[in-house]
């Protein structure tokens, strides 16, 4: 049955990838393509989505003119205000389960954990972008605000819920405000120092839409990783292949806790001159509450690489490997841990059509890390075993201002606990799913 449907997955992408390969536009690398999070500025945007040609000398002021692979920046709702801009997206999908849940809820799945149409992400971004050109001083700020159903997986503790956890402004749980970045920067020559609320350098894939091209997210990302820290955070530019960061940060996704302690975020990124490779390896580690023993904290620490490969100018691979603990979680000397590994393939058809598949394996090695996150989720975690799970989809970026996300999923569980799919009646569940991104 799994064989059948991985073969089935694989067939769709096919035929998508035959119903285009008569498209003739200029191939785009993949290193045009931004995937990655973890950067020497994790939170910047890409100025187009998709790839394109920034600075191809626009004639039509909305950059789409017709032709696939004649990209120019995007439209903008609104204009440059001295130093300071203002930017963002509406992000807005679908998703269809094949076992329709009664409840609606499409099991540990997120972003789109809904069986239903979901408005994800209104996207707005204030910014006074840095920019000291590698040398001499500048200084910079940005707040990001979220409203939508992906309002809920960026919350931090004492900022949009009280210490206890409970909403202060957000009084439903399926749509909601989020502030995931507030901070200002300075820069000196090579090192920039970033203080405030702001996304973490962990992991691959992105709270942000336009940075990710699946629809859905892995379970690593949601249940392995943080999302944001309040803190600081120093990068690095040390030479054109190496990049360095460090910084001190509240813990996981906590801005005022009922027990506030430091922790240590860092990493670096390494890329050589011929840039066909990439590798990123970032670290956290603070102290956290017990599970059981309320009162008691006890290191956690988990770390993060993400290997990038140009196989060639259209083909791109990456390999992500998590893994953490949280010591004495489970009462004296009893560890929590979990890991996994990411696969992602992608291949570019042309500069409107690219292709991707991702494979994962995610071991919740104590039932501690996966569980439904928004209220009213029937599937309350606890399962000790194996999230495995596989996408194929597609990209389709018409203009610079488009990008729209089809994609087929197949998850299954193995292991002891409740069934975690399908209301708890099942270990494996298909979902298909599109999405429409809108930068503005």
């Amino acid at each position: 049955m799994r064989i059948s449907l991985a073969f089935a997955g694989l067939m769709v992408c096919a035929f998508m990838a035959n119903a285009v390969l008569a498209q003739d536009g200029a191939v785009v690398t993949a290193n045009n393509y931004q995937y990655h999070e973890v950067q020497a500025s994790p939170s910047d945007l890409p100025d187009v989505i998709g790839g394109g040609k920034a600075g191809c000398g626009c004639d039509n002021a909305k950059g789409c003119k017709g032709d696939c692979g004649d990209f120019c920046e995007p439209w903008r709702l609104f204009p440059n205000c001295g130093n300071w801009n203002i930017t963002g997206w509406a992000a807005v999908g679908a998703t269809a389960n094949a076992d329709n849940p009664a409840s609606r809820y499409n099991g540990p799945m997120t972003f789109n954990d809904r069986d239903e149409v979901q408005v994800n992400q209104l996207y707005a971004v204030i910014e006074n972008p840095i920019d000291n050109s590698g040398c001499g001083w500048d200084w910079g700020a940005r707040v990001d605000l979220l409203f939508g159903t992906d309002y809920i997986f960026t919350q931090e503790i004492g900022w949009e819920t009280t210490q206890a956890g409970a909403p202060k402004w957000n009084n439903r749980s399926h749509y909601g405000l989020a502030m995931p970045q507030a901070y200002v920067e300075v820069q000196r020559d090579d090192i920039n120092l970033k203080l405030g609320r702001f996304y973490t350098i962990i992991g691959y894939e992105s709270v942000m839409a336009p940075q990710n091209f699946f629809y859905s997210h892995a379970y690593t990302m949601q249940y392995g990783e943080p999302f944001t820290h309040t803190g600081a955070l120093a990068t690095w530019d040390y030479s054109c292949n190496l990049d360095f960061m460090a910084g001190i940060v509240n813990g996981w996704d906590r801005f005022d806790g009922v027990t506030d302690r430091m922790g240590f975020l860092g990493g670096m990124i390494y890329t050589p001159d011929h840039g066909i490779y990439s590798i990123a390896f970032t670290i956290i580690s603070d102290t956290e509450e017990s599970l059981v023993m309320p009162g008691t904290f006890h290191s956690r620490n988990m770390y993060s690489l993400v290997f990038t490969y140009d196989v060639s100018d259209r083909t791109q691979y990456v390999l992500q490997h998590d893994a953490g603990r949280h010591s004495n979680a489970l009462g004296a000397n009893a560890d929590a841990e979990w890991y996994g590994i990411n696969q992602y393939l992608f291949y570019t058809l042309n500069d409107c059509y690219k292709v991707g598949a991702r494979f994962e394996w995610f071991r919740d090695d104590d039932g501690t890390r996966v569980a439904g996150v928004r209220a009213g989720n029937p599937y309350a975690g606890g399962n000790s075993g194996n999230f495995y799970e596989m996408s194929v989809g597609l990209n389709w970026t018409p203009c610079s201002n488009l990008m729209v996300r089809p994609e087929i999923r197949w998850d299954w569980y193995e292991g002891a606990g409740p069934m975690p799919f399908d209301d708890g009646t099942k270990n494996e569940q298909f979902t298909a799913a599109v999405d429409a991104i809108i930068v503005f």
